[in-house]
């Protein structure tokens, strides 16, 4: 065949293997099959890196915040300083809740006794498992907290939600997970320890004020459970004296109000023992209506001096006023504050009352120079939210939280920021 013909033929070929689109989509598919499950890998990757980095953040704040105080506060040497950094890095980063994405280089601690300061830092290393494929085997994460501490004496009432909603999805859980990691970041250890107290106050529906109950109520009370007080003083830290004491209901009040429950979970006055609070609140149970007023009205009354007449000795509040001393409240909720019993009983919860109440009382304890913190924990109430938002100190003083993970974090900055008021 001439040279010529030879050119032609295999032009047309050419020509009709251009012209030929059967299998056209199956060659592509198989092209970009393998970029899309590269992609669908680091997205993947990517999340576990991200969940990662929040756990080692939290566990770095922790760190800081305890090793601080225990430099601090305790008299502890920088070994033993970064003993206890690594104690509370590794419960926050590695507990039995976490999900182990990661792996982390050794802890640095660094210590500024000057200044009473300490910083960590850490490299968490996350192994990739689809991000193999282009020969990506860890993402490395670097971050680092400090923490400063001034031996400053502190008073804190944890308005605690032990409604029935904190039975579902381990809600009563987290808050006690939560509540002990406050606990354990602020209670020095040592000769400081007695610097910070914290006293309990569970709610639901009503309050179990348990032994006190016969120096604050209008009546013999055989349950220990009150709600409001009587009088003007409703809203307000009066001793509970003469018509100011608090309502027990009776028989005929909860048949009419529809309510009655009278939660197992007692107050706790103030203490620096950190076993006997941590105690305490693992022994909390769920169940009631929210009357979301009567846990503020009682964590300010945990920490007002003029209650000092009814707490014991070691447990009553310093004056307000005073240099170098912090009273704050933690209030927090996961629903709508929907009872009261001051209003017309036959509408059953009374929405209006708890929140009137809410208000009044959050503008009275600010007034009083009390710091107060507010946490929604999976709200779904926009209602609820704003009045929590309102009632905050300030707006980086109001938390929302939709998971354990971010109510952890919530009390953990509440620790840190605690420490430096």
């Amino acid at each position: 065949m001439a040279f010529s013909a030879i050119i032609r033929t295999v032009a047309a070929r050419g020509r009709n293997f251009r012209n030929d689109k059967n299998g056209n989509i199956a060659m592509l598919f198989g092209l970009l099959l393998v970029p899309v499950i590269m992609l669908l890998g680091l997205a993947i990757d990517g999340l576990r890196t991200l969940n990662a980095t929040t756990t080692v953040t939290g566990a770095l704040d922790a760190a800081a915040l305890a090793a601080a105080r225990a430099m601090t506060e305790g008299g502890l040497s920088d070994a033993e300083v970064t003993e206890v950094a690594n104690k509370f890095f590794l419960a926050n980063a590695r507990g039995p809740d976490k999900v182990a994405y990661s792996n982390f280089d050794p802890l640095e601690v660094t210590t500024d006794r000057a200044a009473g300061e300490v910083t960590v830092a850490v490299t968490a290393r996350v192994p990739t498992t689809f991000a193999k494929i282009a020969n990506v085997n860890e993402f490395a994460i670097r971050r680092q907290a400090s923490a400063t501490v001034a031996i400053n004496e502190i008073e804190i009432g944890l308005m605690l939600d032990v409604t029935g909603s904190m039975r579902r999805n381990g809600k009563l859980r987290a808050l006690q997970r939560a509540t002990k990691d406050l606990i354990d970041a602020v209670v020095p250890e040592g000769p400081n320890a007695g610097k910070v107290r914290i006293a309990l106050a569970p709610y639901s529906e009503q309050v179990n004020v348990g032994r006190f109950a016969p120096l604050v109520s209008d009546a013999r009370n055989p349950n220990g459970c009150v709600v409001e007080r009587n009088g003007g003083a409703v809203n307000s830290d009066d001793p509970p004296t003469g018509a100011s004491k608090f309502h027990v209901l009776t028989g005929a009040e909860q048949r009419e109000y529809r309510r009655g429950l009278c939660p197992d979970a007692e107050i706790l006055p103030l203490t620096s023992d950190k076993d006997q609070l941590r105690r305490t609140v693992d022994r909390y149970r769920a169940n009631g209506w929210t009357a979301g007023h009567l846990g503020i009205q009682w964590a300010w009354n945990l920490v007002s001096p003029n209650w000092s007449g009814i707490w014991p000795g070691a447990s009553a509040p310093k004056p307000y006023g005073q240099a170098r001393l912090t009273k704050a409240v933690v209030l927090m909720t996961d629903g709508e504050f929907n009872t009261a019993y001051t209003g017309d009983p036959g509408r059953g919860p009374m929405t209006d009352e708890s929140y009137d109440h809410t208000r009044e009382l959050c503008r009275n304890i600010k007034d009083s120079e009390v710091v107060v913190f507010s946490v929604a924990f999976d709200l779904r109430e926009q209602r609820a939210e704003d009045v929590l938002a309102e009632c905050a100190s300030s707006a980086d003083f109001f938390y929302r939280a939709e998971n354990e993970e971010e109510l952890r974090q919530a009390y953990r900055d509440i620790a840190i920021k605690l420490t430096r008021l």
